[in-house]
């Protein structure tokens, strides 16, 4: 037989005794990590289960009843609008479209809550109030929308 040929057999056998190995080590490796994660999964659930059956103490019990309690208190109270309401006897004027106090601070036409800009990237004439989720756009008599600081300077020279 012609060296090549042998060499050739050879590489063939070589690579097919590999190929077999690399599949037995898988196959072994996938067997074993199962074995292992049933021997993990029956240990949690017998630590879990022996944990379940201890008595909790009193104290504890009575400790973990209250902080459930302040928790449905607290909860709702931090998702509430955290500014306080406005001055009900502060005068307001309409103009442009929406409530102005003395401080040049735009207000909801609907709730008199403090307005914000709607967005940096957006239109700089639309406010939001946070309150009653309404948008107010800022126009002048025609109609035109103006900027806060436009419509401020207008609100100065009247």
């Amino acid at each position: 037989m012609p060296p090549q040929a042998t060499l050739k057999k050879w590489l063939k056998l070589f690579g097919a005794d590999t190929r077999r190995a690399i599949i037995g080590y898988i196959v072994v490796g996938l067997i074993l990590a199962g074995g292992g994660l049933w021997v993990l999964t029956k240990t949690a659930l017998t630590w879990v289960t022996q944990t379940a059956n201890i008595l909790t103490p009193l104290w504890a019990t009575i400790s973990l009843v209250l902080l459930c309690c302040l928790y449905i208190y607290l909860k709702p109270r931090q998702s509430q609008n955290p500014q306080k309401p406005p001055n009900v006897q502060e005068e307001l004027d309409e103009k442009f479209g929406v409530y102005w106090n003395s401080q040049y601070k735009l207000r909801c036409l609907k709730c008199k809550w403090p307005l914000k800009c709607a967005s940096k990237d957006f239109d700089p004439s639309v406010f939001f109030c946070s309150n009653c989720n309404r948008k107010h756009a800022l126009r002048d008599q025609n109609g035109i929308h103006m900027t806060e600081a436009k419509a401020i300077e207008q609100l100065i020279i009247c």
